[in-house]
């Protein structure tokens, strides 16, 4: 199982025989690692719908990234973001928070090979969860 974090994310593993992240840090935690450019202009009061679009926007920027990796040999969901980013119908707003998440992977997540199933964010205790499947290829 995956350990309770301190930030109070939550993650269901999944991973072929193994019980711990291969990472040693659960992938809820390493989302919000890596979407904290994001997540640190949120506003506390926040709706919950508000929040779970925030983390779309970040997950639609981590799996296209870990797609594109040799183990994965999928860069054709990469080539879709940076087009989707060429889109003059997508905000501005929106472009550069892809960019700069697309930048943060490559500088501090480019190893990590695990993709994001199944995901959801609940409340508990006043608080958002980030619960989350992390997919690795078969063969690894």
């Amino acid at each position: 199982m995956c350990a309770e974090s301190p930030k109070a994310t939550t993650c269901r593993p999944w991973y072929p025989s193994a019980r711990r992240p291969a990472f040693g840090i659960a992938l809820s935690e390493t989302i919000l690692d890596f979407g904290e450019p994001l997540f640190s202009q949120l506003d506390a009061a926040l709706p919950l719908d508000a929040v779970q679009s925030i983390f779309k926007i970040v997950i639609m920027v981590w799996n296209p990234h870990v797609m594109s990796m040799p183990r994965w040999g999928q860069p054709r969901f990469l080539t879709d973001l940076n087009e989707r980013m060429h889109d003059p119908q997508i905000p501005p707003e929106m472009v550069d928070a892809m960019r700069t998440l697309s930048q943060r992977r490559l500088e501090r997540f480019a190893n990590d090979g695990r993709a994001v199933g199944e995901w959801s964010l609940v409340t508990e205790a006043g608080e958002w969860r980030l619960r989350c499947d992390a997919r690795v290829p078969n063969d690894h």
